[in-house]
């Protein structure tokens, strides 16, 4: 009797390893199925151009102003460049910018980084351009005129694609 208690006992315990184990595999599918490689942009009609890129904003207003390396140059920056990304306001464009970033690592982006590691992203469909400190914060982000612009940028290409 206690050898198929034993029996029935291991058998549940198996069983639940199990499923267990296809809950996280198919977590994972679902995971790997959703991440920005295999998920396209979506495109909602009347949406802003941050809400095109993520459905909708993710960040709240202190954490798109952490997002801006200084905060107080973030406004002189929206007037300046806002309009080249059709934000309607410095928490958008703070936020399309951060974004930028983290697309770049799965975008064909062109990318350098100097010897104080500032980050240089390039997209050259678009011609937007973002510069990044090296603890993620935003410098800058704007389309530029030159076509040669990120060209003359200092530092050497890596591709954030590919991570080492």
């Amino acid at each position: 009797m206690i050898g198929a208690r034993q029996t029935r006992s291991n058998f549940e315990i198996v069983n639940r390893v199990f499923l267990v184990t296809a809950a996280a595999i198919v977590g994972a599918g679902l995971l790997w199925f959703h991440s920005p490689p295999h998920a396209t942009k979506p495109e909602l009609a009347g949406a802003s151009p941050a809400e095109q890129i993520n459905a909708q904003p993710v960040l709240s207003h202190a954490e798109i102003l952490r997002s801006w390396g200084n905060p107080a140059s973030l406004p002189d920056h929206f007037a300046r460049h806002g309009r080249d990304f059709g934000a309607r306001n410095a928490d958008e464009y703070a936020l399309l910018a951060h974004q930028f970033l983290h697309w770049a690592t799965v975008e064909p982006y062109r990318a350098k980084i100097d010897n104080q590691r500032v980050l240089r992203i390039y997209d050259p469909r678009t011609g937007s351009f973002g510069a990044y400190n090296p603890d993620g914060t935003t410098k800058t982000f704007f389309k530029p005129v030159s076509a040669g612009y990120f060209d003359r940028q200092p530092g050497r290409t890596i591709d954030l694609r590919n991570p080492r």
